[in-house]
């Protein structure tokens, strides 16, 4: 079971280093583009100017909407216990079947421990929300699929 802890702690982290790299991008993106408004000068077409500040502010407000998201993924994994062993699904836990692995925490991909895929997902997910509160040994059908859960962790 150590070894399971494990791996639910590497896909934790890797769930962690996937929000954070999002804000840091978004972050110097804002930065660049605020640098850019700044820089921007007025020429004799003043329409040109305003239409030009217009689409950088209307980026900004973009980013900031996607920065707003990803810090509400960041609240979301402060929640999240990988250190804990589960008997039924819930955030943190690692639940295997027959379609598939998934840890239980938010939408960041897939990756891969030691050759074996996981796919992180939420549970307000589809598949999150038909998970959650499910046992080993539960099945159920999703999308035309049957599922078995074959362990909880």
């Amino acid at each position: 079971m150590e070894k399971q802890i494990k791996i639910k702690q590497q896909l934790y982290t890797g769930c962690v280093n996937y929000v954070a790299a999002k804000i840091e991008l978004i972050t110097k993106a804002v930065d660049e583009l605020q640098q850019t408004s700044m820089l921007e000068t007025k020429s004799s077409m003043g329409d040109k100017y305003e239409t030009g500040l217009a689409s950088i502010h209307l980026e900004i407000e973009k980013y900031a909407q996607q920065l707003n998201e990803f810090s509400s993924l960041k609240k979301i994994l402060f929640q999240v216990n990988a250190d804990k062993q589960y008997d039924s699904v819930q955030p943190g836990g690692i639940v295997y079947t027959n379609n598939g692995n998934y840890f239980i925490a938010i939408n960041a991909g897939e990756f891969e421990i030691e050759g074996v895929k996981y796919l992180t997902i939420s549970l307000a997910s589809p598949l999150g929300k038909e998970l959650h509160k499910r046992k080993t040994g539960d099945t159920f059908s999703f999308r035309n699929k049957q599922f078995a859960i074959e362990l909880v962790i």
